[in-house]
């Protein structure tokens, strides 16, 4: 498979890839391109950035948790329709869980693709410190770094010498250079970027200010050579069993739950899943749901705003066994309080536990669990990969009954998470679901819907 492509990394976290690709990607969208953009690692604020910038639906490559057909088959067939693709990388370029491994860093992904990169530096304080930069990246494992774009300049002199140094003692070509202005930035809070949902009119305003110091200040036309320079891909063709499950998924998304990957919902309606979703904030009903879904979010930020009507329908629905999975802020959605500040708020009810936000407390990073019970996506002895991310912590009033015992990470108790109750499932652990996992969710469903 032939497709434009070009990977967008950085020499440190922070470096304004985000702002890059989405200016990128609606610069090249206002000329005509139909542009679909990928984001490296675990992630689900920043695609939906991408998402927004592009008109197309971003989608997670991960290394770690894919093996390399996998990020083949994802990449060729989320670019279908489209004139290029721009990736996203995470953290720097060469930078994983573990300091001597490559798996699950952005360079792994390129190297899967055969992508060409562009090496984001922020220079502040730099000018012939970039070239060193530079020219330590594309040597260290002979990364295809095929152009540079300087960040965070102060101005035409800094710029000049930055550029000057990287192109004569790196000899790599500058595309450009962006200059630090407080009107390109964007709010953060403890897990990222504030999400889009939320401030979806300011985030296109955002993108409308990137893609305009885009193409003004870099070589997009350069930038598209090296994006037609990639080599040729081998094709990789979708496995799926001819499966129709026929049930009915109640997902939550709004401002509070919108975590999650789009690979997972895309399994789900490939297997015959009819999908709808629900607000947490609005009276909803679920009389004709098989099975329920509750992603990660923000359920501290907005727990004052949780809508009781619909908590008491949800418990309801789960304690008549209905199939139900939920993660990280799911999880916390689910127990009887969400205390925030020592303010303690309403939760669902289901789980007998306080969720604790503690921004001391942060548990970051992949995970592998082993099934030590069966449950509604896996069976007892299987092996999953995952990630974690939260600021919280769950005071558990009795003791539960867990799905996995943690090989890596720390989930609920440093040893096990996924607590069973009812026919749920609710952990801190994310997965980028197995499509026996996805398989073994909806015959579960089925079997409610039948009972």
């Amino acid at each position: 498979m032939q497709i434009p492509r070009i990977l967008i990394s950085a020499s440190n976290s922070s470096s304004g890839k985000t702002m890059l690709t989405c200016g990128i990607a609606r610069a090249l969208r206002m000329r005509g391109y139909e542009v679909q953009t990928f984001k490296v690692g675990p992630d689900f604020i920043d695609p939906k950035y991408l998402s927004l910038a592009s008109g197309r639906r971003a989608v997670n490559l991960d290394s770690w948790l894919m093996s390399e057909e996998e990020i083949l088959r994802d990449f060729e067939k989320y670019c279908e329709g489209a004139d290029l693709a721009l990736i996203e990388g995470v953290r720097s370029l060469y930078d994983s869980s573990d300091p001597l491994s490559l798996k699950g860093s952005t360079f792994s992904v390129a190297k899967i693709l055969k992508a060409p990169i562009l090496l984001t530096v922020d220079i502040r304080g730099l000018n012939m410190g970039t070239a060193a930069i530079v020219k330590g990246f594309a040597s260290l494992f002979s990364a295809n770094i095929q152009g540079v774009i300087l960040n965070s300049s102060r101005g035409e002199r800094h710029e000049f010498k930055a550029k000057k140094a990287v192109e004569e003692l790196a000899k790599i070509k500058v595309l450009g250079a962006i200059p630090r202005k407080k009107e390109l930035e964007i709010s953060m809070r403890h897990l990222g970027l504030i999400t889009v949902e939320e401030i979806e009119k300011e985030v296109e305003e955002k993108v409308k200010k990137w893609a305009e110091i885009v193409e003004e200040r870099l070589d997009l036309d350069e930038l598209l050579k090296i994006a037609e320079s990639a080599e040729e891909l081998p094709e990789v063709k979708e496995r799926y069993e001819k499966k129709n499950f026929e049930a009915n998924i109640a997902i939550a998304l709004d401002k509070s739950f919108n975590f999650y990957y789009a690979q997972n919902l895309d399994k789900l309606k490939a297997l015959g899943a009819k999908l709808s979703f629900f607000s947490t904030l609005e009276d909803e009903l679920f009389e004709e749901i098989d099975g329920i879904m509750i992603g990660g979010g923000y359920p501290e930020v907005f727990a004052k705003e949780f809508n009781k009507k619909t908590m008491r329908a949800l418990k309801n629905k789960i304690e008549d066994d209905c199939p139900t999975y939920a993660e990280c802020g799911g999880l916390m959605f689910l127990c009887k309080k969400i205390v925030v500040g020592g303010e303690k708020f309403e939760g669902v009810g289901l789980i007998p536990a306080e969720a604790i936000l503690d921004l001391s407390k942060r548990f970051l990073g992949y995970t592998k669990a082993k099934v030590v019970e069966e449950n509604v996506i896996s069976g007892k002895g299987e092996k999953l990969l995952g990630h974690e991310f939260h600021y919280s912590y769950l005071d558990l009033e009795n003791d539960m009954k867990y799905a996995y015992e943690l090989e890596r990470g720390y989930g609920i108790d440093g040893i096990h998470d996924g607590i069973i109750i009812h026919n749920c499932l609710a952990s801190y652990m994310h997965m980028l679901f197995p499509k026996e996992s996805v398989g073994r969710f909806l015959e579960k469903c089925k079997e409610y819907r039948s009972s």
